[in-house]
């Protein structure tokens, strides 16, 4: 059976549904579906993966029905319509609380700590801290102070507890080394806790303009007019920019700092009609 707690949103699930139906019943299909649910367009189910359409208050029920969800798991899906078609990151947040109350123990578990680790700037710079320094259980200290912001003490080791928690660092030869693996909490979910992390950074940003000599720092402004064209080739532009940059840290050696690059583009005004 399909489980529906792996899920946060439902074109999702509704598209593995239909691939996992398929595989074990060969008769399966779009149609037979919208047969058992009681709408007459075998177009509907595909174009609710595709959103070209939403599902209603009312269809939800019935779909609840047709996939055979219990009461718990049918609120889980109901929850999750709600939090695909939530359009600000507070009722994203309110609803996703709510799902994550429903989650089986162990999900709930690394859900919370996936939601952790971005919660704080610095659990992301103290692990890549630990390709800079040589850290064990007895000389954390250091690694608070290393971060600029300093940390305190606590929150080093809390820092480290979470990325032990969560494999992306172990213990090798005495010392804390970062693991090859990323945070996997989905497509959907992922900007959820990304966004307060980002928004962290954004004001470490402003604060580097009055702590670091321009010769240690690199932050402009430009203000244009765009089409939305021009703006669709900018945005491509400055993701080839990203993964310039990323290829540079991976070749990089004899790393002796921490560094955070914050890139912004976006509109300051309304997009005009065109006539």
């Amino acid at each position: 059976m399909m489980n529906v707690y792996a899920y946060y949103n439902y074109r999702k699930y509704l598209q593995d549904y239909y691939e996992y139906q398929k595989s074990v019943q060969r008769y399966f299909s779009y149609r037979s579906f919208a047969k058992k649910v009681g709408y007459s367009s075998s177009g509907f189910y595909l174009d609710l993966i595709k959103g070209r359409k939403s599902l209603t208050p009312t269809m939800v029920t019935k779909f609840i029905a047709a996939l055979g969800l219990n009461e718990r798991e049918g609120r889980y899906f109901q929850l999750m319509v709600d939090f695909t078609h939530a359009e600000t990151p507070a009722s994203k947040q309110q609803i996703f609380d709510q799902m994550s109350a429903l989650l089986p123990r162990a999900t709930k578990t690394l859900t919370r700590n996936q939601q952790e680790y971005y919660s704080k700037w610095y659990y992301v710079a103290v692990r890549e801290s630990l390709a800079v320094l040589n850290i064990g259980e007895k000389n954390v200290p250091e690694l608070a102070l290393f971060l600029n912001p300093r940390i305190s003490v606590p929150q080093a080791k809390q820092a480290i507890k979470l990325l032990l928690d969560l494999g992306l660092i172990e213990l090798v030869d005495g010392f804390y080394r970062s693991v090859n693996k990323t945070i996997s909490s989905g497509r959907e979910i992922a900007p959820l806790f990304v966004h307060q992390f980002q928004k962290q950074m954004i004001d470490l940003g402003k604060e580097a303009i009055d702590h670091y000599s321009v010769e240690r720092r690199n932050v402009s402004c430009t203000t244009m007019s765009v089409s939305a064209k021009g703006l669709e080739r900018i945005i491509n532009k400055i993701d080839l920019f990203r993964k310039e940059i990323l290829d540079i840290v991976r070749s990089d050696e004899g790393e002796s700092m921490i560094c955070e690059l914050n890139v912004q583009f976006f509109p300051l005004s309304k997009e005009k009609e065109a006539k």
